[in-house]
């Protein structure tokens, strides 16, 4: 099954929050992955990384798995400081 592709691009923060919520959730396809490239997003605060958590639920929920590229070091410093680096790691094919 081939894989749907998402690319975000820029803050991801408590402010644009909303905003993204609506266009990961959406892209999310019952049955079908989802790879979500975060190679130019950023920066990022905990409000992003509850946004990819949340979209990797949903994504469970109706059996499209979701998973991450690219994944920037602000990103993953934030999950390092929330204790979610083995969950973001179980998710990601690659980082930069």
């Amino acid at each position: 099954m081939n894989a749907q592709s998402l690319s975000v691009s820029g803050p991801m923060t408590i402010y644009e929050a909303s905003d993204w919520r609506e266009q990961l959730l959406h892209a999310v396809k019952p049955g079908s992955p989802l790879e979500v490239d975060l190679h130019t997003s950023g920066p990022w605060d905990i409000s992003g990384l509850q946004l990819l958590i949340s979209l990797t639920r949903t994504g469970d929920h109706l059996d499209s798995p979701v998973r991450f590229l690219l994944v920037p070091p602000g990103c993953r410093e934030i999950a390092r400081r929330a204790g979610l680096t083995d969950w973001l790691r179980k998710h990601t094919i690659s980082d930069l």
